[in-house]
């Protein structure tokens, strides 16, 4: 039996027994586990039915059977499979470490061939094999990636960015990356700038000032992309001069460079990246030059970002 599916992806194709318990989100672990390496993280097989992790189902509408007899995959037991290590890559969430670890001791043309004859079959994981080409792959997935990203979809930057960041030449995957965001309306490009902090490099910090004039909405992604771009106090302390936008940006990337311990407030990945200033003046010099910057734009976004930033460079006694 087929259960629809969106158009551009594959259906379900299941026997009777097995559609009854997708349905009712009763699916054993292993069944599970197949779908997802298929079909992604559609709603059948959402995390608020399923624990990715084990494949058992949450809250099953009718009782699951035998799920002792269809375990999920032991992750040590399949490492060595190239096809079962890509479908595990495929159903966790986040790609775990670990498991890129072990995709990259095979050949890099194998998975870029497995890759592609999966998203062939169903698009409805082709972010997942973007990410792997771009994470595992890399320079060797350079043309597909490119051919992928020509038959992309409206406003798809953000399933694209990290391969395009990853495959292409560092300057190549720059300029196809501000193209697309520029492209785009107004409000496009403040929700989707935050796909530049794959690129990591200070030539963002150029393009902010260029689109600068286009910035409406101030939101903390152009102060997290800018903090992971090799800022500096330099460049803080020119945009603070150069007042709005730039100076509440600057602002917010302060304070991103500056906080210590837990970022409870950000993503697992940007608390990995752990960005900080590529110079440091003494606290003292911020603090002078954030209260000076305060008598003109005196507000309580500016206030509370210069007290935290001011508390931040104190507290690390420098």
């Amino acid at each position: 039996m087929e259960e629809s599916a969106d158009v551009g992806q594959n259906p379900f194709r299941l026997c009777l027994a097995c559609h009854n318990r997708l349905i009712n989100r009763a699916l054993r672990p292993l069944e599970f586990f197949n779908l997802v390496a298929i079909h992604g993280h559609c709603p059948y097989l959402h995390d608020d039915f399923y624990d990715y992790d084990t494949g058992k189902a949450t809250q099953p509408n009718i009782e699951v059977t035998n799920a002792e007899k269809h375990p999920f995959p032991n992750f040590e037991q399949i490492k060595d499979d190239l096809n079962k290590i890509i479908d595990f890559s495929f159903v966790q969430f986040f790609t775990d470490n670990y498991v890129i670890t072990e995709l990259a001791k095979f050949d890099k043309q194998k998975i870029l061939t497995r890759l592609k004859e999966k998203v062939e079959y169903n698009r409805a994981i082709n972010h997942k094999a973007y990410e792997i080409a771009g994470k595992v792959v890399g320079k060797t997935a350079n043309k597909w990636i490119l051919k992928e990203w020509t038959n992309r979809k409206a406003n798809e930057i953000q399933l694209f960015a990290e391969a395009l960041a990853k495959c292409l030449d560092t300057d190549d995957a720059f300029e196809t990356i501000t193209t697309e965001l520029e492209s785009g309306n107004d409000k496009y490009l403040s929700e989707n700038v935050l796909v530049m902090i794959y690129l990591q490099s200070e030539k963002t910090l150029d393009w902010i000032e260029k689109v600068s004039h286009r910035i409406n909405n101030i939101s903390s992604n152009w102060g997290y992309v800018a903090a992971n771009s090799q800022f500096s106090w330099n460049r803080a302390n020119k945009w603070l001069t150069s007042g709005r936008p730039l100076s509440l940006i600057a602002l917010d990337g302060l304070a991103i460079c500056t906080t210590i311990g837990e970022r409870l407030n950000q993503s697992l990945w940007l608390r990995k990246l752990n960005p900080t200033l590529t110079d440091q003046p003494s606290a003292a010099t911020i603090a002078h030059r954030l209260n000076e910057y305060l008598v003109s734009d005196y507000v309580p976004r500016t206030k509370n970002a210069v007290d935290s930033v001011i508390r931040n460079v104190f507290e690390t006694g420098k």
